[in-house]
């Protein structure tokens, strides 16, 4: 282990040797949480004679997963040993523990059950939305508030503190209010929540189907049955790892705790400034949970240890992260570079796509690969088309780009469907066999990629694809190595690249929504700034509504430039300085009369 102890610093090396039971690892953005959990699994099996076998490592994403595989194979070829452990998200173990509650009859699940979305219930029985919602006659929207209600209160957050498990714990005196983006908030009665709660239960039962958090939930109950599902599941394992557990829903958090007995040790990773996924249950209270859970069973054997030192971002980008949530949480290891982050002031997404397309261009003329770029916005749809603009844009230049977004869901079932027939046709085969003869046979590229992704993940044989096939849904991304990267700000979390793009700040915009979340949206700004590595732009306009993302970034060392015209060049030729002066004041002049007239406004609508 010494090679690999030389790579770390010594909070991360205090990490990987801590003999504690249970272990909370505060990992900070670019502090090395991957490389620290790699490092203590390969610490188990080299220096303390642990298998493989009796390690589960537990993540959120597939994404997450796949940097944590890489890693324990980029380390133990430097060892020249090593071992690879069991690795799964959430719903590959949930999908698992009910796979056993089949074998041992103690689920209403049988063989081959399927996994829908849960707005597809209605698909399966049209009927099931009938007398529900009355009131609104858009019944695609009452089909979606109900679908999200109901896997809220299941998943427990703001709606529900404690995670439902049966339609009878809906209180019928509740009303849910459910916001949705373009028709407004959408309230549920109880009573209605209730009767489809009933109706998708009698749909699973029929037609052998359930939802993803209904995967959770079922795994919940047959292991709090303590019957011979959880004396299969939880014996399997001695030490447990959970990634990125800002993110776990409270539901997710209790399957986790429904696994354990006395003997297992619990080492959890996570950041409360990243939790970005509070609409899927995640919640940033996760991790003092976890410590004050097992400090109350074993306060000898439990505590935490925090990685503040950041390899990955500058000074200057680092000391704008920290500023933006008022807490000095990292610290930079690469020191000041002299490049400080830009904030672009500009007054549409249109102009933010023309001064990024030809920042870039500028920048690729320098020092820079397409590749090291990347341009993160926070939503891209019919009335904020961030993505859309950005791209045609870069068309105009001929700048090569990357667009990363979710697999097709015909893709998704193509996919279910041969990996299904190939563990029918090649049942308890070796998968290293097994995809000789489909790379043979020229089978897909997206299956044959599939494979090889679960085999470099420890799936050994053919049973074990089923373990995998619900990753499937997540995102598929096909990287060029020679393009500017496009993605959303939630794609990005775990990756990082030596320049970022950040668009648009503004009201509704970033912060997203008419009732935004403030504080999830600013972890979010937070994830986003802190994936840059050498250079950062930011881009928006002034908030009046909520609180202004673009004032708050100024308000740490910056450079404040403002953008008022995609041919700034050609509009601002022959003006002095004391012209373009005047032109900047006329815009500041317009933007506060603006703020005065919807702050008047507001308070009319207040008085009325």
């Amino acid at each position: 282990m010494d090679k690999i102890f030389k790579l770390l610093n010594t909070e991360q090396k205090s990490a990987v040797t801590s003999p504690l039971k249970y272990l909370l690892i505060n990992a900070g953005p670019g502090t090395g949480k991957t490389t620290t959990i790699a490092a203590k699994i390969l610490y188990l099996i080299g220096e303390k004679g642990i298998s493989s076998d009796r390690i589960l490592g537990i993540s959120f994403s597939r994404a997450a997963k796949g940097h944590l595989v890489n890693k324990l194979d980029e380390l133990s070829d430097l060892l020249g040993y090593g071992g690879k452990p069991r690795i799964l998200t959430f719903h590959s173990l949930a999908y698992r523990t009910i796979r056993y509650g089949i074998h041992f009859e103690e689920t209403r699940y049988r063989e081959g059950f399927k996994l829908v979305n849960t707005e597809d219930f209605q698909k399966l029985d049209p009927s099931i939305l009938k007398g529900l919602c009355n009131e609104y006659s858009n019944r695609e929207i009452v089909n979606i508030a109900l679908a999200t209600a109901y896997n809220r209160v299941r998943q427990g957050n703001d709606i529900e503190q404690n995670p439902l498990n049966h339609w009878s714990k809906i209180s019928q005196n509740k009303t849910y209010h459910i916001n949705t983006i373009n028709d407004g908030r959408i309230l549920i009665s109880g009573k209605d929540l209730q009767i489809y709660w009933e109706r998708v239960h009698k749909i699973e039962k029929i037609k052998n189907v359930t939802d993803y958090q209904g995967m959770i939930t079922e795994a919940i109950r047959l292991l709090k049955l303590k019957s011979n599902t959880y004396k299969e599941l939880s014996s399997n394992f001695e030490y447990i790892f959970v990634d990125e557990f800002q993110d776990t829903s409270l539901a997710q958090e209790q399957f986790l705790l429904s696994l354990l007995h006395e003997e297992h040790y619990v080492t959890v990773v996570g950041d409360k400034n990243q939790t970005i996924y509070t609409f899927n249950g995640s919640n940033s209270k996760n991790l003092d949970r976890f410590l004050t859970f097992f400090t109350q069973r074993d306060h000898q054997n439990t505590g935490f240890i925090t990685l503040r030192k950041n390899y990955r971002s500058t000074g200057e980008i680092v000391k704008l992260s920290n500023d933006l949530i008022s807490e000095n949480v990292i610290d930079s290891v690469k020191g000041a570079s002299g490049t400080i982050p830009t904030i672009v002031e500009t007054q549409s997404i249109f102009l933010a796509g023309g001064y990024i397309a030809k920042t870039i261009k500028k920048l690729l003329e320098d020092q820079y690969s397409p590749s090291d770029i990347c341009i993160l916005y926070r939503k891209n749809s019919e009335y904020s088309p961030q993505k859309d603009h950005v791209i045609e844009q870069l068309n105009q230049l001929n700048i090569k780009y990357s667009l990363i977004e979710r697999a097709k869901e015909n893709i998704t079932h193509s996919i279910n469907t041969q990996v299904l027939k190939i563990r029918e046709m090649y049942e308890d085969e070796l998968l290293d066999d097994v995809l000789s003869i489909l790379e043979k046979k020229g089978e897909s590229k997206e299956l044959i990629n599939f494979v090889k992704d679960v085999i470099n993940q420890g799936a050994t044989y053919t049973d074990d694809l089923i373990d995998y096939l619900m990753e499937i849904d997540e995102p598929l991304y096909d990287y060029d190595d020679d393009s500017v990267t496009i993605k959303t700000i939630h794609d990005s979390k775990g990756l990082e690249y030596p320049v970022v793009f950040i668009l648009f700040l503004g009201d509704r915009d970033f912060p997203h929504s008419s009732q935004p979340d403030i504080d999830e949206e600013k972890r979010l700004l937070y994830v986003a700034i802190t994936r840059a590595s050498e250079r950062l732009y930011i881009l928006g306009k002034k908030g009046f509504e909520f609180e202004s993302f673009l004032d708050l970034c100024l308000h740490s060392d910056v450079r404040h430039e403002k953008y008022h015209s995609i041919v700034k060049e050609e509009t601002t030729n022959g003006f002095n300085s004391k012209d373009k002066e005047i032109i900047d004041r006329t815009t500041e002049d317009i933007e506060e009369r603006e703020k005065r007239e919807k702050e008047e406004l507001r308070r009319l609508m207040e008085l009325f």
